[in-house]
């Protein structure tokens, strides 16, 4: 820890140095004359200037007074009096306490010179301009103590508000940033599950215009063309239904330059896996079960999982971290698993990122579930599993005829 980390955290060492110091030296000067004992007692209610500035004060008047009827001499001691105007104006729960150790310490700026000095003169000054001299400084210096500690009660009052200021416009601001990031992250997903229903409703219409051409000519193709457009719309509709859904909640204004390049799908994960791998992250992906094409929905959500958690690896696990991608085909669904052994637990974040949330939301949207937590030990786990038929889809069975 740095000398300068170590006064800023340890307050009470900084505040214990004074009154050591002047302890330390009131032995020294009790070797040749003083009252040693009346100095390291007016020094030593010094420890706690800050958490008792009436107590301190009280004690030092008392102190001050039976000093000037026991002893004729000024001592060391006589150096915290400054120390103790500015604790109490800085620190008293009342600000009259201030103003009374402002008015005690003037009146000691004037009663102590006259009683120890009187009409002695030393240094070629005669002892009425020697006491003029000192009783000038004792009282300049008491009132710049007390400007002081009434600057700091001042700062520390503008501080606080600032900082309730500050805290408040961060509140606002947290808040904003996540309305926004939020509508962001709606409107991708909407765009996205446009482009599904966008290729669903145009194998729709290319079925439905070769069934028409063929509906005479041979009845039967056209039969298996309607079973076709009716699995499809249905696939349509449910996206749809979900589109709807997002889009409910507000999403924000849509880009002014779309992306239509395809959306990637579960067989992309191989791929994303080897570029995290050639850009340094040491990942590797296992496949159990019998890989399978899944509908559009299901397969895109699996590789934004997979994306997001191996990004999140990059970003918090902390150099040195491995990774393991684990996709499991099921009957009826997909499960996947992203696990590291980075820091977990102990990784630093800001509080402000919205890539889990945006996680859950797509991996809701289609009906599954997905959680994220600290593995014991270290690292972190992603698990995840959706279904591998989206709604109103039922895979191996024609149209519902009725």
């Amino acid at each position: 820890m740095e000398s300068g980390q170590f006064w800023r955290e340890n307050r009470w060492a900084r505040d214990a140095l004074v009154p050591t110091a002047l302890i330390m030296l009131s032995l020294v000067s009790g070797r040749y004359g003083g009252f040693t004992i009346l100095s390291i007692a007016l020094v030593v209610p010094l420890y706690w200037r800050r958490s008792e500035p009436e107590i301190v004060f009280g004690i030092t008047v008392l102190l001050a007074l039976l000093q000037l009827v026991v002893n004729r001499d000024p001592v060391v001691g006589d150096l915290a009096i400054p120390l103790v105007v500015h604790s109490t104006a800085a620190y008293a729960r009342d600000r009259a306490w201030g103003w009374a150790a402002l008015g005690a310490g003037l009146l000691g700026s004037v009663l102590g010179p006259v009683f120890w000095f009187g009409g002695r003169g030393y240094y070629g000054m005669d002892g009425y301009s020697q006491i003029a001299v000192i009783i000038a400084v004792a009282m300049a210096t008491v009132v710049i103590s007390f400007l002081i500690g009434r600057r700091e009660v001042s700062h520390d009052r503008e501080t606080k508000v600032a900082s309730a200021e500050r805290d408040r416009l961060l509140a606002v601001e947290r808040d904003q940033r996540a309305e926004m990031a939020a509508a962001a992250e709606r409107t991708r997903i909407a765009r996205e599950l446009h482009d599904i229903v966008a290729h669903s409703l145009s194998v729709v219409v290319v079925q439905a215009d070769g069934g028409y051409a063929a509906a005479k000519a041979k009845p039967e193709v056209a039969q298996q063309v309607l079973g076709t457009i009716a699995e499809t719309a249905r696939a349509a509709l449910a996206d749809m239904r979900r589109l709807v859904g997002v889009l409910r909640a507000g999403a924000g204004p849509e880009s002014d330059h779309p992306d239509y390049a395809p959306a990637p799908t579960a067989a992309d994960v191989p791929e994303l896996v080897d570029q995290l791998r050639r850009a340094g992250l040491p990942a590797e992906l296992m496949v159990v079960g019998t890989e399978r094409e899944l509908p559009p929905g299901v397969g895109l959500t699996v590789y934004r999982v997979v994306q997001e958690s191996l990004t999140n690896v990059i970003k918090h696990a902390g150099p040195g971290a491995k990774a393991e991608v684990a996709l499991v085909y099921g009957d009826n669904e997909i499960q996947l698993t992203v696990l590291d052994d980075g820091r977990g637990a102990a990784a630093f974040g800001d509080g402000l990122g919205n890539g889990l949330t945006g996680m859950r939301e797509r991996v809701g949207l289609l009906g599954g579930t997905v959680a994220a937590h600290p593995r014991p030990g270290g690292g972190f786990l992603v698990t995840a599993s959706l279904p591998t038929a989206e709604p109103g889809h039922r895979p191996g069975k024609g149209p519902d005829r009725r």
